[in-house]
Parts: C-alpha cells; sequence; structure tokens
C-alpha cells in the first residue's frame, strides 16, 4: 500500500502558499490549504490553485480548533461553487459547516468532499461516533474524517477500530487519535488503510495536535518495513 503523505499548509499571503505547493509537489501527495488564514486571498487564486494542482488539492475553509472564520457564507459557498466539477476536494466539519454541506446536498453539485468530525476535547462513545458517520452518509462524502482528541489508550483502540470496520466495507475513511494517546493511530492508522497522512515538515507548521512530521513518519515506517 502507497502511503499518501498531505502537506497542510496555514500562511498569510497567496505568495507563501504557492511557494509552499511548489517547492513540495514531488515529496507529497496531497495539499491542504486553509484559505481563510490567507489575507490577500481572491476567488482568482483558488480558481488557479484547483487548475493547477487538481486532484492534490484540497481546500480548507475553517479555522483551527474550530474557532470563528473570517469568511463569510457568500465567499464560503463562492468557493465551493469554484470547486464544482474539478478534481480538487473540500474538506467540510459535520457540524460547523452544515450551510455548505446542504448548499452541495440540495442542488446537486459535483463537489468532492472530506465530510470531517472534529472534536478537541475528547472521542465520544462509540455509539455517537456511529451516529456522527450516518449523518455524514446523508451528504454522500468521497472521504469519511473523524479527528478527536484521544485521552486515553483505549479511545486510540476505538478509533483504530472504527477505522478497520469502515475499511472492510470498503468505505473511503481518515481515523485519526489527536494528542499524545492518538499518536499511535497516525502510525497504524496510515498502515491500515487511512486515505491520507497528515505530515508537516516541522512540528510548528501542524495544524491538529500529535501530527508527526514527514520526516518522522518515513523513519517509522522504514524501521517498520514499509
Amino acid at each position: 500500500m502507497k502511503i499518501k503523505y498531505c502537506l497542510p499548509i496555514i500562511k498569510n499571503t497567496k505568495e507563501e502558499v504557492l511557494q509552499e505547493v511548489l517547492q513540495s509537489l514531488r515529496s507529497y501527495d496531497f495539499f491542504e490549504v486553509w484559505v481563510d488564514y490567507i489575507e490577500n486571498r481572491d476567488e482568482n487564486f483558488v480558481q488557479d490553485l484547483i487548475g493547477q494542482f487538481k486532484e492534490k488539492l484540497i481546500i480548507v475553509s475553517r479555522r483551527q480548533n474550530l474557532e470563528e472564520v473570517s469568511m463569510n457564507l457568500e465567499k464560503r459557498l463562492k468557493i465551493i461553487s469554484l470547486l464544482e466539477n474539478s478534481q480538487s476536494m473540500i474538506d467540510l466539519d459535520i457540524l460547523m459547516q452544515k450551510d455548505e454541506l446542504d448548499q452541495i446536498k440540495n442542488k446537486k453539485m459535483k463537489v468532492k468532499t472530506i465530510i470531517s468530525y472534529h472534536n478537541y476535547q475528547e472521542t465520544p462513545d462509540d455509539s455517537k461516533l456511529k451516529e456522527i458517520i450516518d449523518t455524514m452518509k446523508i451528504y454522500d462524502p468521497e472521504v469519511f474524517k473523524i479527528a478527536t482528541k484521544c485521552n486515553n489508550q483505549k479511545d486510540a483502540l476505538r478509533l483504530l477500530g472504527l477505522l478497520l470496520a469502515m475499511k472492510e466495507k470498503d468505505v473511503k475513511a481518515i481515523i485519526l487519535g489527536m494528542g499524545e494517546s492518538g499518536i499511535i493511530t497516525r502510525i497504524f492508522g496510515t498502515i491500515w488503510g487511512n486515505e491520507m497522512i497528515f505530515a508537516p515538515k516541522n512540528l510548528a507548521e501542524s495544524s491538529a495536535p500529535g501530527q508527526l512530521t514527514k520526516e518522522q513518519l518515513e523513519t517509522i515506517f522504514r524501521v517498520l518495513g514499509k
């Protein structure tokens, strides 16, 4: 199985974003661009990213820790319209970005989505996780994504079990645990079938707690013979 690395990019200018992607094209399979942090963003820039990087591009229109975004709904919906019929994807949170998801569903838009659930405090119990995934199914995602804080080792094991259950059904998924106890999910989750692994170049550029750098992951997978 080929390990697919995704570079999270949180930069303040269009120039920094473009430079980061161009410098990393050979070493990463995907680029997750957090557009709400780009101060001089515009529609043409987003359109250029979609046209230039195609299936390698993942757009994120929220902020870290689910903080309030600067873009209004109209601008966020415009970005979605730019993605229609493209090869690029957008990551939308099932709880925080329901307006965007409803727009795609109600207008039957052909937009490739990673529908995600984020919880920075805990990993919900298994019945709650199943309920969340069932809600995601309504919107027919390209990829299901669960990212939750692991407060203990059992949380991490439950997430890995969820991943295996989804892979048995041939469902594309990214199941990750945040925090120190969740690190194991980033290693074995990658080996056991996560669609991609988020791997910053250095820890200072992480987009979520518990991420490992690409260099760290490559070292681990090399030792494990992967």
